[in-house]
């Protein structure tokens, strides 16, 4: 039977924290999430309100699926689920 995740406040805030130190490593320039410049696209933003709505809406999707998927019951598994499903989620180029 599925049930459905727990999105407890905790759980959102260290998956937050896991996906935003993603974000943080590899940065805007680099980071490229499926699907979510092109959607951001759609829409006239300011330069500086395109990277807010960006990161957001990374840090959201990040701790939509990592909760969802991993259902962490302590801070490790949440900043673990928001680490590596954000990590899953994008591209980030390769260093040469």
């Amino acid at each position: 039977m599925f049930q459905a995740p727990s999105f407890t406040f905790w759980n959102v805030v260290f998956t937050a924290i896991g996906a935003a130190v993603f974000w943080g490593k590899f940065g805007r320039g680099r980071l490229r999430a499926y699907l979510l410049s092109d959607l951001l696209n759609l829409f006239p933003w300011n330069p500086s309100w395109r990277a807010a709505a960006e990161f957001l809406l990374f840090v959201a999707l990040g701790c939509i699926v990592g909760i969802a998927v991993v259902q962490p019951s302590n801070a490790t598994q949440a900043l673990a689920a928001g680490l590596g499903w954000t990590g899953f989620l994008t591209h980030a180029p390769h260093r040469s």
